[in-house]
C-alpha cells in the first residue's frame, strides 16, 4: 500500500512540475511580445475555447479570455 501512495505522490509531484515549467514558457513567450508592443498602446488578447490542460494523470478543459493592456513609462529620477 505504501508503494501505491509513494508512486501517486510521485506522479503528483511530475505533473506539478510539467505544469510549473509551462506556465513560465508561457510567462517568457509573453513577456517578448509585450516588450516587441511596447509603447504602441497595444491589447493582447488571448482567447481560448476547449483548451485542453492534460499531464499525466489531471485533466482540465477551459474557455475563456485574457486581456492584457500593454502599459509602459519612461524611468523617472528619484530625488536625492
Amino acid at each position: 500500500m505504501d508503494n501505491k501512495k509513494e508512486v501517486l505522490q510521485k506522479n503528483v509531484e511530475t505533473v506539478s512540475h510539467g505544469l510549473e515549467q509551462a506556465a513560465i514558457t508561457m510567462g517568457d513567450t509573453l513577456i517578448t511580445i509585450m516588450d516587441k508592443l511596447a509603447g504602441k498602446k497595444s491589447d493582447i488578447k488571448l482567447s481560448f475555447e476547449d483548451l485542453t490542460i492534460e499531464a499525466g494523470p489531471i485533466k482540465a478543459k477551459l474557455n475563456g479570455a485574457i486581456i492584457l493592456d500593454v502599459i509602459y513609462s519612461s524611468d523617472v529620477e528619484s530625488a536625492p
